[in-house]
């Protein structure tokens, strides 16, 4: 399984992608990924790890399938050294079959596709050209068709691709949110009145079912929804039903921020804590007042947000 670059040992640290690691465990990870890609092959610039965290798998003259390290890492954080080498091979293995499956989906037809479409929540800034169908959420956020190739691997709908279906974005669109209405979620509510939702899916689509917000809070939100995608993999949703939704911005603002600093930088989404009304989704900010300052802190977002706020507002620090 060659990347034609020769593997080096990194320096002494460990990277933050694999944090968990002890350094004795980085250095045993560098010697697994060094045994397992290494080709014999010296030229380019050599590669360290710890540097590279992101590589394309790729045989000689087929596009590249994506490999994040962290994947293995968190693969094997739990296993007995001696059971490494065997778990990575057989999940390198099975991103082979992925990829393979991938090419074949990719020139496949609409019909072909239309049961393995699905939206997935992204970043503004990682949309790209290789993204056929996408649609900004937020300043941070947007959506992308991808098409669902198995396990946890997704791939986008490559603009040549959707240019062959010859149909247009819109009935794109229907097919991967019926794929996302149809997908099952597990529901887990805390203990209060108004319980906050955590929200569980499949196939790494779990974030992504903030655009079906209004289905899995099976409660009247009569003033939206307040929503926490800090990373993939993350959903929690609470509806805005009165008073206290000055309480909870106060309370989870700051938290979803912990929670997005906390997350490795590739799987994080939104700082932010977000509002679902009637006209979409927009961000809500939280700047908490400085410890032991008497200035107030502040919560900022749209006119209409800071309004309904406002009508709530107890009399407490935390000006709209």
């Amino acid at each position: 399984m060659p990347l034609f670059r020769r593997a080096k040992k990194a320096g002494a640290g460990v990277p933050d992608w694999c944090a968990w690691f002890s350094p004795a465990d980085w250095h045993a990870f560098e010697a697994l990924l060094g045994d397992v890609f290494l080709d014999g092959n010296a030229s380019g610039p050599p590669m360290r790890f710890g540097e590279h965290r992101h590589l394309s798998l790729a045989a000689e003259g087929e596009p590249g399938a994506p490999l994040d390290l962290a994947e293995i890492a968190e693969l094997v954080r739990a296993l007995p050294h001696t059971n490494w080498r065997s778990a990575t091979v057989s999940f390198l293995n099975q991103k082979q079959r992925l990829a393979e499956r991938r090419r074949e989906l990719h020139r496949a037809g609409f019909a072909e596709v239309r049961h393995l479409l699905m939206p997935r929540l992204v970043t503004v800034d990682s949309v790209g050209e290789g993204h056929a169908v996408a649609t900004a959420l937020t300043e941070e956020l947007a959506a992308v068709v991808m098409i669902h190739v198995g396990g946890d691997f997704s791939a986008p709908v490559p603009p040549d691709q959707f240019s062959s279906w010859q149909v247009d974005e819109a009935e794109v669109w229907a097919a991967a949110m019926a794929n996302l209405h149809a997908a099952p979620v597990s529901l887990q509510y805390n203990e209060d009145e108004n319980p906050l939702v955590n929200v569980e899916g499949e196939g790494g689509y779990t974030s992504t079912h903030l655009l079906r917000a209004a289905d899995l809070v099976d409660r009247p939100a009569p003033h939206g929804i307040l929503a926490m995608v800090p990373f993939h993999g993350h959903l929690m949703l609470w509806a805005v039903d009165g008073p206290e939704l000055h309480t909870c911005v106060i309370a989870y603002g700051p938290l979803v921020r912990k929670m997005w600093e906390d997350a490795p930088e590739g799987y994080r989404l939104s700082s932010r804590l977000l509002w679902i009304g009637e006209d979409g989704i927009e961000s809500v900010g939280v700047e908490p007042a400085p410890p032991g300052s008497k200035e107030p802190g502040v919560i900022t977002g749209s006119a209409r947000f800071v309004e309904m706020l406002s009508a709530f507002r107890p009399p407490d620090d935390y000006p709209g």
